[in-house]
């Protein structure tokens, strides 16, 4: 009796540590690839040296359809070295990566990338200087 308990413990542990793990697919950073396929962003940020946002609040505007961000950063932002940031839908990426410094003197170009990979909407962001 005490050895077919231990024999269907034997098992059952050997289902789930082998069968319960399955391999779902990643990207080449290592992300996981989902199902979704919305593709849009959200928000956007601009961050100065301080790490506070540069942005005049209320400026900020985001056109999903026209896949344009436009925004107003206050007099005096040194716009060739600010960090991007954005939010976007559940799953999606953005290339190139945000939160590094960047001149933002020229409007940039953002790809989002829905979760199943499939979908890329280019989003071109220009911010203006107060005056």
């Amino acid at each position: 009796m005490k050895k077919g308990i231990f024999y269907i413990v034997f098992a059952i542990a050997g289902l789930l540590v082998f069968g319960g793990c399955t391999k779902e697919p990643v990207d080449d950073a290592g992300l996981l690839v989902t199902g979704r396929s919305q593709c849009y962003m959200s928000f956007f940020d601009l961050l100065g040296s301080d790490h506070r946002t540069v942005l005049v609040s209320g400026s900020m505007q985001i056109d999903t359809v026209a896949q344009t961000v436009t925004a107003v950063a206050r007099f005096g932002t040194n716009m060739t070295r600010v960090k991007p940031y954005s939010s976007v839908v559940t799953d999606a990426t953005v290339e190139p990566r945000m939160g590094e410094w960047v001149d933002f003197s020229q409007p940039m170009q953002y790809t989002v990338v829905s979760g199943n990979r499939k979908v890329r909407k280019t989003y071109t962001i220009t911010v203006t200087v107060q005056k």
